[in-house]
């Protein structure tokens, strides 16, 4: 499966105690044998994710997400399962042994993404060299012209393209083949020839949080009819939705001095600039909506976020749909209100770092950012104008929880309208009324949560897998299981008990990780510590829905058999079959 060598899986997890890796993502509080916070893979306003320490295993009410430490690195880290070992190997100071491939694609995988992620890192030291040369003038004069210092320009590795065809034959000279080049997205191809798919454009590249390169936006120089900004394309290393551009340095920003908000910009330059003044937790998108997993990578390092679009009215208005998704990711929102034409970059030039504070200062909440909009999307000098902005206005304050800020926001629109609040306030309460959905839904633990038998399977296997002592008088290989996936875990059972081995739960995301939510499943009954019922009975219960089950299918085939047998003997051999599993199923077990 990974080719790791299961004792060192298993002394990596020892060493990952997933108490504490977990902690470092969200903040858990311990009650009882349990440890409670706010799932990290969701929104959600009050705890349900549970972290078991003894067993070492977390799952959430709320989502339904659950895994042992490993498969958590992989969900908050977006990493595969090779990677996700790694990293936890890094953070215990384990050395990585080789690794054993017996999957010839999964070798060729993993040897292209070395592959590229060796090219892309060449590429990034060919072009920091570039900007050092005399072919580099108009790159250098770029550079001074947005007053960036050379200590600016080697934190973030800022390089220089100087024409077409040299990167294709350094990185030949280098033994990388085209092949290689147009998977990391470096080279592009036309007609059989091989160029630099950025030419002649000053360079800055993009690295993940773990300090890799992976992928390079070039800017042009001169004016063209080209993009003046272009990304590399989108390869085995680099998604644009799952990457913000200074994420490296944020996240060591935030390992050395810790972080309580992130500032949001449009461009690599603006992020550049306010760095260089001084303001060290920015990120900028890739020139695309926000996405989700952009979102959640951002709450991993402050809670508090202040968007720094440029004043352009029209940009703002088209990206409110981003900014909700932070928000429904639950971020505390607010947005800075810049000068009409100016971006953030134009401020620290114009007024310095005190100006672009004062800005930060005055941040305003997404709310109030909604109404400033549609306040410059309706003419307020005319009564239909006015209407209209009512209209839209009453519903974006419906959507606050506050009565408080509901009120608030109500006197903005009054003084704005001429409207009366009493006006107002009876147009806010006739709207519909918006239903909160609660987040989180703990089940009640009862068959309605699925098929009776499929209930009983898990349930059985979660008492054997967690050494219940109700379990204790039955023999688990004298249970039949339907599914496979449920004989897969009885057989990791039987096996641990012959060989005298601790039953360990989290091995089994290891052993079968195609079945996570039936994992899933089984961990939820676990940790749900709000059973009211005698579970010595229910196991019982259980073990006997299990047994009926398995005999009722045998009478279902021999119905069938009986109905199409026409030899009489075989007719009776068939019906004292059936009598005898009849007699069972009557029988108490």
């Amino acid at each position: 499966m990974s080719g790791f060598d299961q004792r060192f899986i298993d002394e990596l997890k020892l060493k990952n105690d997933i108490v504490d890796v977990i902690g470092r993502y969200c903040r858990l509080e311990q009650k009882g044998s349990t440890f409670w916070g706010r799932c990290p893979f969701h929104h959600e306003k009050t705890a349900s994710f549970s972290v078991n320490s003894t067993n070492q295993f977390y799952y959430c009410f709320g989502c339904h997400k659950s895994g042992d430490v490993i498969t958590f690195i992989r969900e908050i880290e977006s990493l595969d399962f090779n990677d996700a070992v790694k990293f936890l190997a890094e953070r215990a100071h384990m050395p990585l042994p080789e690794i054993n491939y017996d999957d010839q694609k999964v070798k060729e995988q993993k040897r292209q993404k070395e592959t590229v992620l060796n090219i892309l890192r060449d590429t990034a030291m060919f072009y920091v060299k570039n900007l050092r040369t005399p072919q580099a003038e108009k790159h250098v004069e770029y550079l001074k012209k947005r007053k960036l210092s050379d200590e600016t320009v080697l934190k973030f590795g800022i390089g220089a393209s100087l024409d077409f065809n040299t990167l294709p034959r350094y990185l030949v000279e280098k033994g990388y083949s085209y092949e290689d080049m147009l998977l990391s997205g470096v080279v592009d191809e036309k007609n059989g020839r091989y160029f630099d798919a950025l030419g002649g454009r000053l360079i800055i590249p993009m690295i993940n949080q773990f300090n890799q390169v992976i992928a390079f936006v070039g800017r042009l120089l001169e004016k063209s009819d080209f993009a003046k900004y272009k990304n590399t394309k989108e390869t085995i290393v680099f998604s644009k939705g799952n990457t913000l551009f200074n994420i490296n340095n944020l996240k060591k920003l935030k390992n050395e001095k810790g972080l309580d908000s992130i500032i949001i910009v449009e461009g690599h330059i603006d992020v550049i600039s306010l760095v260089q003044a001084g303001f060290k937790n920015v990120v900028a998108s890739m020139g695309t909506a926000f996405t989700k997993n952009q979102a959640r990578l951002l709450r991993r390092f402050a809670d508090k976020i202040f968007i720094s679009y440029d004043g352009d009215f029209a940009g703002q208005k088209a990206s409110i749909r981003g900014l909700e998704i932070l928000q429904e990711e639950g971020l505390d929102v607010k947005v800075v209100s810049m000068p009409d034409g100016k971006d953030p970059d134009d401020v620290v030039k114009e007024g310095g770092t005190e100006a672009y504070q004062k800005l930060i200062d005055g941040a305003m909440p997404l709310i109030d950012f909604k109404i400033d909009i549609l306040k410059k999307s309706f003419d307020l000098k005319t009564v239909d104008g006015r209407r209209k902005f009512v209209k839209e206005a009453i519903r974006v304050i419906k959507t606050s929880a506050s009565p408080a800020e509901q009120e608030d926001l109500l006197k903005t629109v009054r003084d704005l309208t001429g409207t009366t609040f009493e006006a107002l306030k009876r147009e806010l309460y006739s709207l519909e009324e918006i239903k909160e959905v609660d987040e989180v839904k703990i089940p009640e633990f009862n068959e309605k949560l699925g098929d009776k038998t499929m209930v009983a399977s898990r349930f059985i296997l979660c008492a054997f897998l967690f050494n219940k002592p109700y379990s204790l008088d039955t023999d688990i290989e004298s249970v039949e299981f339907i599914l496979p996936v449920h004989k897969s875990i009885q057989d990791y059972i039987i096996k641990c008990k012959k060989e005298g081995r601790r039953v360990n739960f989290s091995d089994l995301y290891e052993l079968y990780p195609e079945e996570e939510n039936e994992l899933s499943q089984i961990a939820g009954m676990e940790t749900d510590e709000n059973k009211k019922f005698d579970q010595a009975i229910y196991f019982n219960d259980c073990v006997r829905t299990l047994k009926f089950d398995v005999i009722d299918k045998k009478l279902e085939k021999l119905k069938v058999a009986f109905k199409e047998e026409t030899d009489i003997i075989e007719r009776q051999k068939i019906a004292k079959e059936m009598s005898m599993l009849v007699a069972q199923k009557n029988r108490k077990f």
